[in-house]
């Protein structure tokens, strides 16, 4: 795109949360978008401090940010829905009191600027939708966010006052819904998707009340099953992070990640150091980040298993002759299973029973002329089919208890102590305990 625009950060994400400003710098770059920083920027202002301190101070403050951008010919975008809905008010006020714009801009003079409003002003999700398009958001998505629950908040001031932002329906917005589908989310619906999150009870010194609103919202987001929370607004993303994370100290009995639509991005485009991003947030996306890990596995299956050696395993088959399994049971064919694969066909070949029934003997391992065999593949896919939740009962409940006790069952007391045996030490290694659930769960 040749069009430039100045990126207005605000205070909040450059201040508290720099991975969201890092994660759209890597979405913007990814798009090919170009935008520059205008160091003179201030504070948009924010509409319920400033203004009630004085409102021409309001006005003027948000006058002169866009004249800034005027001064360089270019347009204006943000990824802050604060800071997006207040210059959008406060150019579209001026505008319409030319005797009031008049005076502002005689201030302004003073410091060589004049606000006439030639510079439009973006939202990040606008831009996305409206310009850079759905089609090209597919094009650029190496890993969809397939069978991932979504549960969008959009923010009060993305979409409202929509005389002035004009961006999306107030109630029944579906920008941003269609973003995410277009990075093969599956987005969710919750009762209170459109009621205030409350984080601006924080600024007033009502933080209990911030943890009621919080708490509402996350109920029912937590009866749609999502597997993550979504947000571009750095207050709504304190709201549902920080203080989802208060309430967690105070006995809530759930928790559900927040990911920004940036950062999804970043994990669907396939961006280096998206993981690392996601890591930083207070809220720990585990369980998130596993259900992600298997769909970028079910993506980077050639990787790990070479197309080639595939077709040179699929069509040998030597290992029929002399695997435990095929020899015993005639409907044991593992190169049903490959062809599968070679049909790109990965996620019904992980659900086959005759990955399962592989007995990991290492039979063909050991006689394969490739050097490859069936095992290295039926073993592959069952790793990918666990990180996809996919496979026997008995393997889930063997795998949580792994993952609870570092063990496959307790130990028989009774019958050690009438062998003379001594007892087995219990007790979890808490530390390392610690690490497998950070980098695993």
């Amino acid at each position: 795109m040749n069009k430039e625009y100045a990126f207005f950060w605000g205070c909040t994400i450059q201040a508290k949360f720099p991975f969201m400003e890092k994660a759209t710098r890597l979405v913007l770059d990814k798009l090919k978008v170009k935008y520059r920083d205008i160091d003179s920027f201030t504070c948009c202002p924010e509409k319920s401090l400033v203004k009630n301190i004085d409102e021409t101070l309001f006005y003027l403050t948000g006058i002169r940010n866009i004249a800034l951008a005027e001064n360089e010919n270019i347009d204006i975008m943000s990824v802050c829905t604060g800071c997006y809905s207040n210059l959008k008010q406060i150019k579209t006020k001026v505008i319409s009191n030319p005797a009031y714009q008049k005076k502002l801009n005689q201030t302004l003079e003073r410091i060589g600027l004049n606000f006439s409003g030639k510079s439009s002003i973006y939202h990040f999700i606008e831009f996305l939708h409206d310009d850079i398009g759905l089609d090209k958001i597919k094009a650029n998505v190496k890993y969809p966010l397939k069978n991932l629950n979504i549960a969008i908040h959009y923010g009060c001031h993305l979409v409202r006052p929509s005389h002035a932002i004009n961006f999306d329906s107030p109630f029944e917005p579906r920008k941003y819904d269609n973003v995410l589908k277009a990075l093969g989310a599956t987005v969710v619906n919750y009762k209170d998707k459109m009621m205030c999150c409350g984080q601006a009870l924080d600024r007033v010194d009502e933080h209990n009340k911030a943890l009621v609103m919080t708490e509402i919202k996350l109920n029912s987001i937590n009866e749609s099953n999502a597997d993550a929370i979504s947000t571009v607004c750095p207050s709504c993303f304190t709201q549902f992070d920080t203080n989802q994370f208060m309430l967690l100290k105070k006995g809530l009995d759930h928790q559900i990640p927040v990911i920004t639509l940036e950062e999804l991005m970043c994990l669907a485009f396939g961006i280096d150091g998206a993981e690392e991003l996601v890591s930083q947030h207070k809220i720990k996306a585990g369980k998130f980040m596993k259900k992600f890990k298997g769909i970028k596995a079910i993506a980077d299956y050639s990787v790990v298993l070479d197309r080639d050696s595939l077709v040179r395993c699929y069509n040998c088959c030597a290992c029929k002759n002399d695997c435990p399994m095929s020899l015993s049971f005639e409907s044991y064919d593992p190169p049903l299973v490959i062809k599968m694969i070679l049909d790109n066909d990965v996620e019904r070949a992980m659900s086959s029973k005759i990955v399962w029934e592989c007995l990991e003997c290492h039979t063909c391992s050991e006689l394969c002329p490739q050097n490859y065999s069936w095992e290295t593949v039926l073993t592959t896919l069952k790793n990918l089919a666990i990180k996809n939740d996919i496979g026997p009962h008995t393997v889930k409940k063997a795998g949580e208890l792994f993952f609870k006790t570092l063990k496959f069952g307790a130990p028989q007391e009774r019958m050690r102590k009438k062998l003379g045996l001594p007892p087995i030490k219990k007790g979890v290694d808490t530390e390392f305990k610690r690490i497998i659930d950070e980098n695993i769960l």
